[in-house]
């Protein structure tokens, strides 16, 4: 089972995140999203995205990173719940997507861990991406929660990653599956 055009499709959902305005003064106000059976609290001046991935749950995006001429936010987080990982275990599923993934030059390995979200094992991997000629710097963080396995994808411009590491993290250290 490969999951690489898993994550090619997900890159390629990217285009649906919508941009907007937002008039937010505070910048440690957060929002929740409740909605999929899936729970998780984001930066307060990001935006709620519709996605259209058959893999995708959710997504959520800064909408001051918008690019002009692709429309997407360069900074975002989307919660994929791949269906061709049902019936596997995650160090599976995660070894199989990694396997050829990194094959792809465009495709560069930054760093991979084990981690604990919300008590559970968890594997994560930091990549650069390039697509259409835009590096992004992605971390891939790999869950299972209630027999599901789930796939946080934060990314942004590889000169604003570190800066959004406190945004990723809220994300990830609240997610729970409802």
């Amino acid at each position: 089972m490969n999951i690489y055009p898993f994550l090619i499709v997900t890159l390629l959902s990217l285009i649906v995140l919508a941009s907007g305005c937002v008039s937010n003064t505070n910048l440690n106000q957060t929002k929740t999203y409740s909605q999929n059976g899936i729970y998780f609290v984001y930066n307060g001046t990001w935006e709620n995205a519709n996605v259209s991935s058959p893999n995708a749950v959710a997504g959520v995006g800064d909408p001051n990173t918008v690019n002009p001429q692709t429309h997407e936010p360069t900074t975002f987080i989307l919660i994929q719940k791949p269906n061709s990982t049902l019936g596997t275990d995650l160090q599976t599923a995660y070894n199989q997507n990694y396997a050829t993934f990194f094959n792809n030059t465009s495709n560069q390995r930054v760093s991979d861990a084990n981690i604990t979200v919300n008590n559970n094992k968890a594997f994560e991997n930091v990549y650069i991406s390039t697509s259409g000629g835009v590096q992004t710097e992605m971390r891939a963080v790999w869950l299972s929660q209630n027999g599901q396995i789930y796939v946080i994808l934060c990314g942004a411009l590889p000169s604003n990653f570190e800066n959004q590491q406190k945004n990723f993290n809220l994300t990830i250290n609240s997610f729970k599956v409802q």
